[in-house]
């Protein structure tokens, strides 16, 4: 009997370690900042401690409850529209621009990794000019790239502030676009494209930050 409860007490251990991993912040766009942390560079702006933590509502939540969506930011889908960090939301608010980028066919972003998960970074530009609103179909249009070509950033085991340079669309400018920062974790496992499983492949945590920029293209 002594046995049993023990391995139920470091079971129970286990599951609760699991949980808190879950549950902890993971990593946010701070260059330029997300709309969750433009208050760390803008005192006027409305603070979030947790400005490391939208993972589109934890994995269960975006996997099981909300069929794999997330909303367009990192919030919980099922969250009222418009979400907090969305326009006209908490953090989004009127879409406060805080960078501007001037002449110039790449920039540098940055971000900070809080916890490590493995996985790969990614970005996507919704033209508010052209579109008028955020939607998927805005970020899906413009997928960066980032200066070798390609269109994920592996972190590997890094932790802390990461820089990456990305390529703007040829000749694109805007007086309101907004970068989005997704961070696919690669630490669960699950079945990959050809049927075989392993770590990284499937489903995955993915966390996302939204800035509010503006550009102008060389020449324009």
């Amino acid at each position: 009997m002594k046995c049993l409860v023990m391995q139920a007490v470091v079971t129970v251990a286990i599951l609760a370690t699991l949980v808190v991993d879950f549950t902890s912040g993971h990593g946010m766009m701070l260059n330029p900042p997300g709309r969750s942390s433009r208050w760390r560079f803008d005192p006027s702006a409305p603070t979030n401690y947790n400005d490391n933590g939208y993972f589109c509502g934890g994995f269960g939540v975006h996997y099981y409850e909300n069929d794999g969506k997330c909303g367009l930011c990192g919030d919980n889908y099922a969250d009222p529209v418009p979400r907090d960090n969305e326009l006209g939301g908490k953090y989004g608010g009127t879409g406060v621009i805080v960078k501007h980028f001037v002449d110039s066919y790449t920039a540098v972003i940055g971000f900070k990794i809080t916890a490590n998960h493995l996985g790969h970074i990614s970005y996507q530009l919704c033209n508010l000019d052209e579109f008028g609103g955020e939607s998927e179909e805005c970020f899906a249009k413009y997928p960066l790239k980032f200066a070798d070509g390609s269109d994920k950033f592996y972190i590997g085991n890094t932790l802390g502030d990461i820089e990456t340079t990305v390529v703007w669309p040829s000749g694109l400018s805007c007086s309101h676009c907004v970068l989005r920062w997704t961070y696919t974790a690669g630490n669960n496992w699950g079945v990959c494209e050809d049927g075989t499983g392993a770590m990284g492949c499937g489903n995955q945590e993915t966390f996302k930050s939204c800035a509010d920029i503006s550009i102008v293209a060389p020449g324009a």
